[in-house]
């Protein structure tokens, strides 16, 4: 026996072996030579610039939905929605550095996203502080 662990991505459980798990016995991926597929995302400024002859309106309409599908579970985001109904050929917007590959894909050369990290302590839009909320509850006359 080995001291060192190997996940497994089938079964969710450190395995004593390499190729095999030795909890449920299914082949082992290579996620022990890989880097994780998660880290904390970077916050920060979101600069969008579009090119010289693009159709100014109906870029930012595509952008806005990008925006509201990678942002429509952050409610303090979605309220930047409106900085996309704008003529100007360049938009800051705040959000995490996962949104460059979005951007940069429903953009297609017609643009550019640059990014500027910020402390969270500079950022205008904060998330939310105190207690969270309690889930929903049975009325005692419907018990």
């Amino acid at each position: 026996m080995s001291a060192e662990q190997f996940f497994c991505a089938y079964c969710g459980y450190n395995s004593d072996n390499k190729e095999r798990c030795s909890h449920c016995g299914h082949v082992i991926d290579d996620l022990y030579e890989q880097s994780p597929g998660f880290r904390i995302p970077f916050f920060g400024r979101l600069t969008l610039r579009l090119n010289e002859g693009v159709e100014i309106k109906q870029v930012w309409a595509e952008l806005a939905k990008v925006w509201r599908a990678e942002e429509e579970t952050r409610p303090r985001n979605l309220s930047q929605l409106e900085r996309f109904d704008t003529d100007s050929t360049a938009l800051d917007v705040y959000g995490a550095d996962y949104m460059i590959s979005a951007f940069r894909e429903a953009l297609g050369g017609r643009g550019t996203v640059e990014f500027q990290e910020i402390s969270q302590e500079r950022m205008p839009f904060k998330p939310p502080r105190g207690q969270p909320h309690r889930p929903p509850t049975v009325p005692r006359n419907k018990r």
